[in-house]
């Protein structure tokens, strides 16, 4: 009973989400397949550019960051519509992205970036990078994320998360986990 006083008392940390929506909102690098049913010669992929738009064939540029495929599908559908074809049917794909990746930096054995999946954990990003060395400071681990805000960063203490004090977090594309490195 003593023991159980002794232990300090975790408070669960939420974390925003990141700026947009990793499954679903396109950005620069990213790039789509546009299927225009009927009209073979101006399907394909398309990058999307820097200022977040892809260029069209009898359309021009379409604004595509931070909307999903069937936005963009609409937009398009809509714009063919106004003078280039009759009922257009258009399908989007997303076939690549960009920046869809973790950073697990500092105290690892693997410092580096690690492709991200839905599901990622802090803990299985710290595995990934072949764990913490002997000189980590793993109650002060650092996640960096870019959120509405801006960047936001939050301490983490994952010996509370291998003792399941503490639920292990999930991470989002573009995170960086920083692992410290001991002051002794």
């Amino acid at each position: 009973m003593a023991m159980a006083a002794c232990r300090p008392s975790t408070t669960p940390l939420t974390l925003p989400p990141a700026a947009t929506p990793e499954n679903k909102t396109l950005g620069p690098g990213d790039v789509i397949e546009v299927r225009v049913r009927d009209q073979e010669d101006i399907s394909g992929p398309y990058e999307v550019s820097d200022d977040g738009k892809v260029r069209f064939p009898w359309v021009g540029d379409i604004e595509v960051r931070g909307k999903t495929g069937a936005e963009i599908a609409a937009k398009i559908e809509l714009e063919l519509a106004s003078g280039w074809l009759k009922q257009p049917q258009v399908t989007v794909r997303v076939t690549e992205r960009q920046n869809r990746e973790v950073s697990v930096l500092g105290q690892v054995k693997e410092a580096g970036s690690y492709p991200y999946k839905p599901g990622l954990t802090v803990m299985q990003a710290i595995s990934q990078a072949g764990g913490m060395n002997p000189l980590a400071m793993p109650r002060r681990v650092k996640l960096i994320r870019q959120t509405d805000k801006g960047r936001q960063t939050f301490e983490i203490d994952v010996t509370a998360i291998l003792e399941s004090r503490a639920q292990d977090f999930g991470l989002e594309p573009g995170d960086i986990v920083f692992v410290p490195e001991s002051p002794v």
